[in-house]
């Protein structure tokens, strides 16, 4: 009997150690109401670090913007620590915006984005889609989708380990919104949508934005839940004095701030004990490293500074002094998964198989939780999809079922490129893009250049698979251009150049594309101004019909500044006057060849070797289309122009033009970088000759910084064809 007695004390002893009031059903329950503030919301981390150590047990959570956030993750059983690691390690320049990863966009994305400053949409679907907010947080999104996996499923949310509620405002009528079911990451997702910022969440009839709006210190949610005392925990900023409202940023926090502000004096009353966060000096937009660090840091002062009154509360809740909750789950996040079934809402049976086939997915396979990611972005960026989301759901077996959710992206934008330099001092390019409603995916695409060489582009495109392009295209442009000869002018001209062209693309692999088509080019000179003593050409006009084809590869991870990855490309051309022959001979040819890469020596410091070679086969060879190089990339000022470092200028070169450099690059700082470049260039009229005649050399030293509005770079040059040092400067895009 004395056994069994001992028995029931040990038990009871045990019980006593578990979290929640159905342990000590007379104690008071705790309410932990978490602040909005965007990254000043990383102090409730620490702040929570030291609640937990005070061993007072939490009955409910209540956030609102990144409060619910830390909340939503802690009901679901993350400890401190666990956010404390996983806020740090976060990209949040990349997770607060809608940039895609450049390995996971296909060869004619990174084009498109890499020639533009700015994008924006124009069409009514597309301003539908982003009214509210600039950033559409796709990024975001699949983060919290990430974190919360095996809580994809419709919820309610009292039954999470943690009763978790969250706030909203719904726009459409201006009333609050409390999530108390639902999908966990839609909620967080609504819940910070900051507006102005982030796109709002549409939930039925609901549009949802940030809910610091309406009741940023949601107390009364904890209350009406069933919380009889409140720890709320408070990273808003102190309301600022005229003084300090000197831009639109402070002025738009500000009247935030005030909308809620008769609801935040409300609660505060309602609040047993009172973290507030000394927040001074950071933003809502604070998500550096450092500050991180330094919010997380500043939450866990405060609430030691409020040690005494957790104590103090402890004993009034009901619990001696050594009591220490037991914590019913700790979150344990899955790398790995065995995937079941695989479906896309929104697609048709042929788009499904390709789209599997385009991510590697595979029904009844382990498939890693990274590879689930990285396929919603490889479909964001490759697809005529967007506003994609996905849902994990757990079987009985521990298996899941993958669900896609997927919109038409039906797009039109304006796309802007700005470029200065010390050649042609200012261009600016012009795009406008729109995704047409038809059968078969299909664009059209206007380009206007504006600067000392302007010209336009107006191409019609069919994508009759996804990743494959049909496309007919007119392009102009005019040009004014001094030829050199061994680094001497020898003459200017000027000429309209028009072309006409059918092509078939594909860029099914995501580094890879290939293409071939027909062309016609019609080259329409000006006069002729030969330097004193110099024979050159006269020509009025030339026009060709063209059988092309090529291929590029390119695994650069920066295309301006790359630290690791290859580029390859080759073309050839047969060149005719009338679909057959040339001149009333054989058609001449044009072959050409790149290589790049990249060889990382240290984390900072590259080597990056390159060769590049282009050459003219047949006997009547057009001077339109010589061989030139000059400049600081591929088509400079020519469509076949290379580049050669050492001289700015179209150098005219001979029928056999081969190319090989060393760059020598050190990286300072994070965006800041010095390279040494040297080139060897070997010309001649046959290419078995190449060896023996004409040799150029020339050598630049440049700075470089990844500036926000593309590359700046300035160099001091030098070739041994004009023996003087050059200077060049430029900023943006390349175009």
């Amino acid at each position: 009997m004395k056994y069994l007695v001992f028995l029931i004390a040990m038990l009871f002893t045990l019980g006593m150690n578990t979290s929640h009031a159905d342990t000590l059903p007379s104690r008071k329950k705790v309410g932990l109401v978490l602040s909005g503030g965007g990254a000043k919301g990383m102090a409730h981390i620490g702040a929570i670090k030291v609640i937990e150590e005070a061993g007072i047990p939490i009955d409910y959570v209540v956030g609102t913007s990144m409060g619910s956030i830390i909340g939503g993750l802690y009901a679901i059983g993350y400890t401190p620590e666990q956010m404390d690691s996983m806020v740090r390690k976060q990209d949040w320049a990349y997770l607060l915006s809608d940039r895609i990863s450049r390995s996971e966009k296909n060869m004619a994305e990174r084009e498109v984005d890499e020639k533009f400053v700015i994008s924006v949409p124009f069409s009514k679907t597309t301003i539908q889609d982003v009214t509210g907010g600039l950033i559409k947080g796709q990024n975001i999104a699949d983060l919290f989708s990430e974190l919360t996996l095996g809580y994809h499923d419709s919820l309610n949310f009292n039954k999470l380990p943690i009763p978790f509620a969250c706030v909203s405002e719904n726009i459409a009528n201006g009333e609050e919104y409390v999530f108390h079911s639902g999908v966990l990451s839609t909620a967080m997702r609504a819940s910070m949508a900051i507006p102005g910022v982030f796109t709002p969440v549409r939930l039925d009839s609901m549009v949802l934005v940030d809910g610091g709006v309406v009741n940023n210190y949601p107390v009364n949610v904890a209350k009406q839940m069933g919380a009889d005392v409140i720890i709320g925990v408070d990273v808003q900023s102190n309301l600022k004095p005229a003084s300090e409202l000197e831009n639109a940023g402070a002025i738009l926090g500000q009247l935030i701030d005030l909308m809620g502000q008769e609801n935040y004096v409300k609660n505060l009353k309602e609040t047993n004990v009172h973290i507030k966060v000394n927040v001074k000096g950071y933003s809502a937009a604070s998500f550096s490293k450092n500050a991180v660090d330094s919010l997380i840091h500043r939450g866990l002062i405060a609430a030691e500074d409020q040690k005494e009154a957790l104590l103090k509360l402890k004993q009034e809740i009901g619990l001696p002094e050594d009591y220490r909750p037991t914590r019913k789950t700790i979150y344990q996040p899955s790398d790995w998964i065995m995937l079941k079934n695989i479906y896309f809402n929104g697609l048709s049976e042929d788009e499904t198989r390709w789209v599997m086939k385009r991510c590697d997915l595979k029904e009844n396979t382990f498939n890693s939780i990274r590879r689930i990611k990285e396929a919603t972005t490889i479909i964001l960026a490759n697809t005529n999809y967007s506003n994609i989301s996905y849902q994990l759901l757990q079987n009985d077996k521990g298996e899941y079922d993958l669900y896609y959710t997927l919109n038409k992206k039906n797009e039109s934008r304006i796309n802007i490129g700005v470029r200065f330099d010390s050649e042609e001092t200012a261009s600016l390019l012009l795009n406008a893009r729109t995704t047409l409603k038809s059968d078969l995916p299909s664009y059209v695409s206007a380009s206007v250049r504006l600067g000392k060489r302007y010209g336009g582009q107006l191409s019609y495109g069919i994508e009759p698979s996804p990743l494959t392009s049909l496309s007919l295209a007119y392009r102009y442009m005019y040009n004014d251009i001094d030829y050199f000869r061994k680094g001497k002018r020898s003459f200017a001209t000027t000429f309209h150049h028009h072309t006409g062209e059918v092509s078939y693309s594909n860029v099914w692999l995501r580094n890879f594309r290939f293409g071939w088509g027909i062309k016609y080019d019609l080259y329409d000179y000006g006069r002729f101004l030969h330097q004193v003593g110099n024979q050159g050409f006269e020509v009025n006009k030339e026009h060709f019909f063209s059988y092309f084809a090529n291929l590029h590869y390119e695994t650069y991870d920066n295309a301006y500044f790359p630290s690791k990855g290859v580029k390859f490309h080759s073309s050839y051309s047969l060149n005719t006057d009338n679909f057959w022959d040339y001149k009333d001979d054989n058609p001449f040819s044009i072959a050409a060849g790149s290589f790049e890469g990249v060889v990382s020596l240290t984390d900072r410091f590259a080597f990056l070797p390159s060769v590049r070679g282009r050459f003219l086969f047949g006997k009547n060879i057009p001077f339109s289309k010589m061989n030139v190089m000059g400049g600081d990339t591929d088509e400079r000022f020519l469509t076949d122009q290379l580049p050669f470092a050492g001289t700015t200028d179209v150098e005219l070169m001979d029928n056999s033009l081969l190319i090989g450099g060393i760059k020598l690059r050190q990286r300072i700082g994070s965006i800041h970088y010095l390279t040494l470049t040297g080139n060897y260039a070997l010309s001649s009229h046959k290419i078995k000759n190449i060896l023996k005649e004409e040799s150029m050399f020339g050598c630049a030293i440049t700075y470089g910084m990844d500036s926000m509005f593309g590359p700046l770079e300035a160099s001091l040059n030098y070739t041994n064809h004009s023996d003087k040092v050059g200077f060049y400067i430029n900023l943006g895009y390349k175009f």
